[in-house]
């Protein structure tokens, strides 16, 4: 397995991008963010691709962001500013985009999945919003959640943390035994090959536009930002991240004790 984060293979028209961290569950960090949006802009600029597909290596499809790095607020922001560039690159791609779920998504991983237009998940794989047994939220994959899921399964998923099997998840295109992914992937690659290429990036275009309201998407963008701001900088989330990074359960109980006495 090569040493990069982040691979691209084309083959027949089809590009695959595959995160490449399977010791860290695919985990995203700033520079796989950065190394993932230029991927993206050649790709878009390749008259010889036709088709995008993203999956992950290993295990994991994509555990969402490296929580292991810098505790440091303006890294963070960092780390936060990459990813809005990159669900935004995703999510607005002008060429098809699948996605190939091999393994379990978590967090960020979920958001990533929203970004493209077909999901095809291995049938044993799961999807969870951990976020809040850190002290964190889901804020910036929420823009793509919402609309999607609803604000009832939206506050669900994220305010339990609890794995999604693939049986209640009505936003995958396919589902199939493991073995038989990338046959479905394949299928659904050419049958999107067939597609007159403007025509995609015309009905991508058309259905951004009317699902979003492009001023109430500007606002929630700012609202979203100001959120996982706010949350950067709260004592729930240092407590949270402190346990993650120690390997432990956080004890939210004596959290509020403690908080209480302050």
């Amino acid at each position: 397995m090569s040493s990069s984060e982040v691979l691209i293979y084309i083959d027949n028209h089809v590009a695959t991008v595959t995160l490449n961290r399977p010791k860290r569950g695919n985990s995203l960090t700033p520079s796989m963010n950065r190394q993932l949006r230029e991927a993206l802009s050649k790709l878009e600029k390749d008259p010889e691709v036709r088709v995008l597909v993203v999956t992950g290596a290993g295990k994991y499809f994509c555990s969402g962001m490296d929580l292991g790095g810098s505790r440091d607020p303006e890294e963070l922001q960092k780390s936060v500013d990459t990813a809005f560039d990159l669900f935004d690159a995703f999510y607005r791609f002008p060429k098809p985009v699948i996605a190939r779920i091999n393994g379990p998504a978590l967090g960020g991983g979920v958001g990533l999945v929203f970004t493209t237009d077909i999901r095809i998940a291995a049938e044993d794989v799961y999807f969870a919003l951990p976020e809040t047994k850190r002290g964190l939220i889901p804020a910036i994959i929420s823009q793509y959640l919402v609309p999607e899921l609803g604000v009832q399964k939206t506050r669900e998923y994220a305010m339990t943390g609890r794995k999604v099997s693939t049986a209640e998840s009505p936003f995958l295109s396919s589902v199939v035994p493991a073995a038989h992914l990338d046959a479905k992937v394949n299928e659904y690659a050419e049958m999107l090959k067939k597609a007159a290429p403007g025509a995609i990036t015309d009905i991508k275009n058309l259905v951004h536009k009317v699902a979003k309201d492009a001023e109430h998407e500007a606002r929630a963008r700012e609202d979203v930002k100001a959120a996982f701001s706010a949350m950067l900088q709260s004592e729930e989330a240092a407590y949270g991240m402190q346990a993650f990074l120690n390997k432990t359960e956080p004890d939210w109980q004596a959290f509020l004790k403690n908080s209480s006495k302050l």
